[in-house]
């Protein structure tokens, strides 16, 4: 199991714990709202398991190398497709960041992610943000290709 793994799995534990105890207090004090509070924790528990368990059947370091070639082509993809979230420089502050909430993530901090977790991202979007799904848009070489340009972008001072 991969670190990035590990690390779902473990907070996917906790916030199953947090929701446990939540739908057990609301149950206790008979406080519904509680109840549906710890619910809805729970679910979330789920989709860090589900994340964990997707990554899991991923190649554990990107298999497109990161020739300058690669990390070139990334750059015109994130350019076309991310860019108007991300920004050009990744910071994200692109033209439409100011309408989205929660804003874009600052991708120059990406460099403490690996590869898979990048990759499903990139692929499956970011559940209760404007992140959208790539499954449908970018080819899977062409999603390892921004993963390498993201690199490159966290490298950059």
């Amino acid at each position: 199991m991969t670190r990035a793994t590990w690390d779902l799995v473990v907070l996917g534990g906790v916030v199953a714990l947090l929701g446990f105890g939540t739908v057990a207090w609301g149950l206790r004090s008979h406080r519904s709202s509680l109840v549906w509070v710890g619910v809805f924790v729970v679910a979330t528990a789920g989709l860090f398991f589900h994340q964990a368990l997707q990554i899991s059947k991923l190649p554990q370091r990107n298999p497109i190398p990161a020739t300058e070639q690669s990390v070139q082509l990334g750059h015109r993809l994130y350019r076309a497709h991310c860019a108007v979230c991300h920004g050009l420089d990744g910071r994200g502050d692109g033209p439409a960041a100011a309408s989205l909430v929660p804003t874009p993530a600052d991708l120059r901090r990406t460099a403490r992610m690996a590869d898979p977790l990048l990759f499903s991202r990139i692929t499956d979007g970011l559940p209760g943000t404007a992140m959208p799904a790539f499954r449908d848009v970018l080819s899977e070489e062409e999603r390892w290709h921004v993963v390498n340009f993201l690199r490159a972008l966290a490298e950059r001072p």
